[in-house]
């Protein structure tokens, strides 16, 4: 006589399984986010460096160039701003939906575990008869 698993084990084996890749992609996901951060804050960084450092010129060039350069930062914090704001809806997204996914995708597998091991054991059964 072999012992076959139950369904209940073969739905709670294949959910860990789906669990455990879940959990890889998610690892992923998150390094993949960090180095595109990093790769943010790096360009930041850089655009910041280009602004001119050196020698201002006098009067009124002065204060013309200075209003460029408050608009183009500012015209820039709005842009990396937006990107910011656009970044975060779209983790906050796909880590609600992920989560209720994941379970309904559990779910959905145990069930059709559970009901392809009930069909096989019929089948088997009318085998050995």
């Amino acid at each position: 006589m072999s012992t076959e698993p139950t369904n209940e084990e073969l739905a709670k084996g294949y959910a860990k399984q789906i669990e455990q890749a879940q959990e890889r992609r998610e690892a992923k996901d998150q390094e993949r986010l960090e180095r595109h951060g990093q790769a943010a804050a790096l360009a930041s960084q850089a655009i910041e460096a280009e602004q001119p450092n050196g020698r201002q010129p006098q009067g009124f060039e002065l204060d013309a160039q200075n209003q460029d350069s408050a608009e183009q930062r500012q015209e820039r914090n709005e842009i990396n701003g937006q990107q910011a704001r656009t970044l975060a809806k779209e983790l906050n997204r796909d880590n609600e939906s992920g989560d209720a996914v994941k379970q309904a995708r559990i779910r959905e597998i145990a069930e059709r575990f559970k009901e392809k091991a009930a069909r096989d054991r019929e089948q088997e059964r009318g085998f050995s008869r």
